[in-house]
């Protein structure tokens, strides 16, 4: 009864946002897969995915999330299994290892690691503490660091960036020193200087595809050598810029984007599928996309901003902070703004890993939001 109670009290438009997120992505999945043999189903299947998360994400709503904290060490540790089983278990798919086959559907333990890893960092600096120490940041540091260096190893760079703003956002959250944030901040600079040179040979190649394109003019796309790079390591992000300059205010409209129509940009149901956005619905539309992702994550900083538990509160910021960048890093790679890298758009791209780890990473927020519990002791926050 108390679960069922609590509902009436869940915050709104947290659900609201996400609900318009993931029925603009089966628009946009539809278009993007609608006259290709091989994906013809994804709209179908993503359907499903959504309906199955709805339905688990419901009933995370029921029990106090107070027993998620319980679990979060377990959970985390059998992410972490998980991933380290991927070289050994798991077929290779496009010269990566990073999903379990099963019959029907497979699992990719990295999108569940992002919320393993917020959990635990929530469990861990939930005391006021642990966030003043050494210790407050280079312990957080370790578990996010190693379930980022696996999902790497993949392996799956986007994915793995997305832990970085996660940790830093929780620990500044939990009462680190901005001082220190920036401390770490430099040596992620030199040690992402120093890890290209470690890069697999064609991640190096998208890197510096991307640095020689901000030189291009108009001229030097009629070079053979250019266009060389285009039909070559550049192709993906032209075409995905391509897509979203040729949308213009209104876009060409729903299945009539020539990329996406005649097959030129690919991927565009997951990595690129903001692309399709931009392309077939102009300005307007990415715009509006890009308002509903703000929603979304103001909605669970709102949610942050009300709780003053702090396990609570933090894993609101880490879940807002997750699903907000790794968005932006989404539509940056469409715009070819960062190195091309695979990760796809939370709630808008195909995936069905994708879609129950965000969903019930929101759930658990709109939980948090419905039990607002009074905290007699000081707990640190301002």
């Amino acid at each position: 009864m108390k679960g069922l109670r609590a509902l009436s009290r869940v915050p709104p438009w947290p659900l609201l946002c996400t609900g318009a997120l993931a029925l603009c992505g089966l628009v946009f999945i539809g278009s993007a897969t609608q006259n290709d043999p091989g994906f013809g189903g994804q709209q179908g299947r993503q359907a499903l995915f959504l309906l199955c998360s709805a339905g688990l994400g419901f009933f995370l709503l029921l029990p106090h999330y107070v027993h998620v904290l319980r679990g979060a060490w377990t959970f985390y540790a059998v992410v972490v299994l998980a991933l380290l089983g991927l070289p050994f278990f798991a077929p290779e798919i496009n010269g990566a290892r990073r999903w379990y086959t099963l019959p029907g559907f497979s699992v990719q333990p990295g999108e569940f690691a992002k919320l393993a890893v917020v959990l635990a960092l929530a469990a861990l600096l939930r005391f006021k503490d642990r966030a003043r120490t050494f210790d407050g940041l280079a312990v957080p540091m370790l578990v996010a660091g190693l379930p980022a260096f696996l999902v790497f190893r993949q392996p799956d760079l986007g994915s793995a960036l997305v832990f970085g703003p996660v940790l830093l956002a929780m620990c500044y959250a939990a009462g680190t020193r901005a001082r220190t944030i920036c401390a770490v901040l430099l040596v992620a600079a030199g040690l992402g200087a120093y890890g290209y040179f470690h890069l697999h040979a064609y991640q190096q190649q998208r890197v510096e595809v991307w640095w020689q394109h901000w030189g291009w003019d108009g001229a030097a796309l009629e070079t053979p050598g250019v266009r060389e790079t285009l039909r070559g390591a550049g192709y993906q992000p032209w075409q995905a810029l391509v897509a979203l300059g040729g949308g213009g205010l209104l876009g060409h409209g729903l299945h009539q984007g020539p990329q996406n129509r005649y097959d030129f940009l690919p991927y565009r149901s997951e990595d690129y599928v903001f692309a399709v956005v931009g392309e077939e619905t102009g300005w307007l539309g990415a715009a509006t996309v890009l308002l509903l992702v703000l929603g979304l994550v103001l909605g669970l900083l709102y949610v942050a901003t009300c709780t003053r538990e702090r396990f609570g509160r933090l894993v609101c910021v880490g879940v807002a902070t997750w699903i907000g960048a790794q968005s932006l890093m989404h539509v940056a790679v469409c715009g070819w703004l960062v190195p091309s890298t695979g990760l796809p758009m939370p709630l808008l791209s195909y995936g069905g890993s994708s879609t129950l780890a965000t969903v019930l990473a929101v759930a658990l927020c709109a939980n948090i939001g419905a039990r607002r519990e009074p905290i007699l002791a000081g707990d640190g926050f301002t």
